[in-house]
């Protein structure tokens, strides 16, 4: 795990949730590394610049993430909130600083990764819950706008106005989706994002309507899509697509959540949550290890395996039924 940062982000947000010492600590240590690797422009964990194994199985070039560091900033500043320790609140104020430089589109999108202007449905859960955090953290109201901007202009160029899913990336130019399709855990990054997002967010923040209905929309447009089993296909309307763990995880978190914050009704989505964590229970192996995730940068080709983001999601759906 140590070149990793969203994946890192996910399994330290897991041991988190689990509320038990030993978890903890592991998870500050984490934390700590992260902040030791900070790089000079502010990113944390080595700033996503390290050679990445699955580049050439994904088809891609080169990979520079430009959100994907921050959201290990949610557990930095969760262990300001715990310690007070101002080395980390510090640390995260360099990384809110680097993402306010960042390249974005003409409309104040956030690029992905710097080798192109392109929004990927990733970072909503990557960004927006950290500037929330943030914003509480360092009494800066910006960053709220901040967070419900970033999610909102992701929802303007990935979601499908017919259906309320999310595409996987959009180029700006020229305009196009170099992935398309409606990947099972982009809807599941875009769905807990956003529910995190907003159980940060003021009551009274202005465009907190907003944020709820395109939720919703996620939502309504993801739970009737859910397989017999209890999964949800990699691709979300493609029933001939493998059954993935990941994605199942994060929508079974987010639904579960949203019910709980009145914002989803309780029926469908806490039966829909409580299938989606049952049927993975069994993909836990002896060893504590979760199968059948999709595996690094995801989409349709990639294979299905063991991450450590598998195994936090695991944690945090878990933790949302105290299991």
């Amino acid at each position: 795990m140590e070149g990793e940062d969203w994946e890192k982000a996910v399994a330290i947000n897991g041991l988190l949730a689990t509320g038990r010492e030993e978890f903890e600590t592991a998870a500050r240590r984490l934390v700590d590394r992260s902040v030791e690797t900070q790089t000079s422009a502010g990113q944390f964990t080595y700033g996503s610049l390290d050679y990445k194994p699955w580049l050439e199985q994904a088809h891609i070039d080169s990979f520079k993430g430009v959100s994907d560091p921050a959201a290990v900033g949610q557990g930095v500043l969760d262990f300001y909130d715990r310690t007070g320790e101002e080395r980390y609140l510090d640390a995260a104020t360099r990384q809110y600083e680097f993402l306010r430089k960042a390249p974005t589109t003409k409309d104040g999108g956030i690029t992905h990764r710097r080798e192109d202007i392109e929004l990927w449905v990733d970072s909503i859960y990557m960004q927006c819950p950290f500037f929330a955090r943030y914003a509480r953290a360092a009494d800066e109201p910006e960053a709220y706008d901040d967070a419900v901007r970033q999610a909102t202009v992701c929802a303007k160029h990935l979601q499908d106005p017919r259906t309320g899913l999310f595409r996987h990336a959009w180029k700006e130019r020229p305009d196009s989706y170099p992935s398309g399709t409606f990947w099972n855990p982009g809807n599941g990054w875009a769905a807990a994002g956003i529910v995190d997002t907003l159980e940060l967010l003021p009551d009274d923040h202005d465009s907190r309507e907003d944020l709820v209905q395109i939720f919703r929309d996620l939502a309504e447009g993801v739970v009737d899509l859910q397989d017999d089993s209890g999964f949800w296909h990699h691709l979300l309307d493609d029933p001939e697509t493998t059954l993935e763990t990941s994605g199942t995880l994060m929508l079974s978190y987010a639904f579960k959540k949203g019910a709980d914050m009145d914002i989803l009704d309780a029926d469908p989505y806490i039966p829909a949550a409580k299938r989606g964590l049952d049927v993975c229970i069994p993909l836990v192996d002896e060893e504590g290890r979760v199968h059948r995730v999709s595996k690094p940068p995801g989409g349709p080709k990639m294979p299905m395996g063991v991450t450590s983001y598998g195994q936090g999601w695991f944690l945090l759906a878990a933790s949302q039924f105290d299991a």
